[in-house]
């Protein structure tokens, strides 16, 4: 609701609000989004993928015809928890249901779809709407497609995943086949899913104890391979906060006119949103052509040079002249073309491929802590950044953050294309994928990924 952040700074707005209230209102979402991950992490793990979705997307619908009922300052920060919890709530069971339901081969590629071009078509719509409508009206039409997001996860099969996790053996293969094609590497993905948690039941009843709640995690946490993908995750997401989206879809109204200084940027917006979204059709094809490593430090690096260069053009040529506002109002759509292109698709897919299948709920919890966090000091203390240093100011400081989680990535982050979630896991746990000889027998595959820290004892 960037159309609404702008339009309670105005001096005719008819909800009385200080600048504080103002960006407390912008940023409580994002960490707000933190309760969400944690009530769909329970929700998810005993209902399942479908339910959460309906259940975290119905308290949205009447939360938008509280918005637009909304005449004080208490109302409207209750609308914005209930929104950042069930925001929250429905980002983190996307990340995780796209990595379950489809295959290693266009995993990325469906998520990239839902979360960024799905999402971008709308940040978009939102913003051309709340420039040409009052954002009341605006919040009336956002309904429709949140009601949609409750109702058409009740027509589909649940996840695969899930259901071996529970021990539903048949139907977990029934799904299986219902949502892949039958192939040689889809009959690999599904034995070594079926293996694994078989396993996982195995020990379940040898020593249930040691997977009682919370135990199983706390002896995780000895293990090296949870700290290096804690660590992994924990840049990913101080990366995702530092490229500006976030914060962009949230102020984008008001930075444009300050950046341009006209209060007319309708067709600054449509050109920025409408390139952003051509960027993120374009990661399809990227996606596809190159390795994900190859991908991700290549428009990354493109991207930061283009922004950084966009910082240092509002520094040297800080006025409003029409055609220097184009000037940087191209700068700034290049660099998110480049970012929607590249380095956004695969930070957002590592998110869904990275965590342990059967400890997922507690990394939902504990990075979405992280990204909740992050997330909202990025929006309520980007005012008075932007008051200390200005807005080169900010955007050379968000090059800086990106360079160095870039840097950190290069030697941590390996190579996941193409790769199933229990490859990937069983990767961080031996840091090789070479699988293949524990499989050679049904004896051996009862091997696979048992944490050799968690089996003395």
């Amino acid at each position: 609701m960037s159309g609404m952040i702008d339009a309670l700074r105005q001096e005719d707005r008819d909800v009385p609000l200080t600048e504080d209230d103002i960006s407390f209102i912008a940023s409580i979402i994002n960490i707000m989004c933190i309760c969400g991950y944690a009530v769909v992490g329970v929700i998810s793990e005993y209902l399942g993928r479908r339910k959460a979705i309906t259940l975290i997307s119905l308290p949205v619908c009447l939360t938008w015809i509280l918005v637009y009922l909304a005449h004080d300052k208490v109302t409207l920060i209750f609308t914005r928890i209930i929104l950042g919890i069930s925001f929250g709530g429905i980002l983190w069971v996307v990340y995780i249901s796209v990595g379950e339901y489809k295959s290693p081969d266009v995993r990325v590629l469906y998520l990239n779809l839902i979360s960024s071009v799905g999402t971008l078509v709308g940040v978009t719509t939102g913003h051309l709407l709340c420039i040409i409508l009052h954002w009341r009206q605006v919040a009336l039409i956002a309904i429709i497609p949140t009601a949609l997001s409750a109702f058409l996860p009740l027509f589909w099969v649940e996840s695969p995943v899930w259901l071996a996790t529970k021990g539903r053996f048949e139907e977990c293969e029934e799904a299986f086949w219902k949502l892949h094609v039958f192939s040689d590497s889809s009959e690999n993905e599904l034995r070594l899913l079926i293996s694994y948690e078989r396993q996982k039941q195995s020990e379940r009843r040898s020593n249930p104890s040691r997977h009682f709640f919370g135990k199983k995690f706390l002896l995780t946490m000895n293990t090296k391979y949870f700290w290096k993908i804690s660590a992994i995750a924990s840049i990913v997401c101080i990366c995702r906060v530092a490229s500006g989206r976030v914060l962009f879809s949230t102020l984008a109204i008001t930075m444009l006119h300050d950046i341009t200084g006209t209060s007319d940027i309708f067709l600054f917006t449509l050109v920025l949103d409408g390139f952003v979204i051509i960027g993120s059709l374009l990661s399809w094809y990227f996606l596809n052509k190159f390795k994900i490593r190859q991908l991700f430090f290549t428009s990354g690096m493109v991207a930061n040079v283009c922004l950084v260069t966009f910082s240092l053009c509002l520094y040297f040529y800080p006025g409003s002249d029409y055609y220097l506002s184009w000037i940087k109002i191209s700068l700034l759509a290049l660099y998110f073309v480049i970012q929607a292109a590249g380095t956004y698709p695969v930070l957002e897919g590592l998110l869904a491929e990275i965590f342990p299948v059967d400890l997922k709920t507690y990394f939902v919890v504990i990075i979405g802590l992280l990204a909740g966090t992050s997330q909202f000091l990025s929006v309520k203390l980007t005012p008075y950044i932007i008051s200390r240093i200005g807005y080169h100011g900010l955007f050379l400081l968000n090059g800086g953050i990106i360079f160095f989680c870039m840097a950190y990535l290069w030697f941590s982050l390996p190579e996941t294309k193409g790769r199933s979630l229990h490859e990937i896991e069983y990767y961080f746990k031996n840091n090789t994928f070479n699988y293949n000889e524990e499989f050679e027998s049904t004896e051996k595959s009862s091997k696979l990924l048992v944490d050799n820290s968690c089996v003395e004892k």
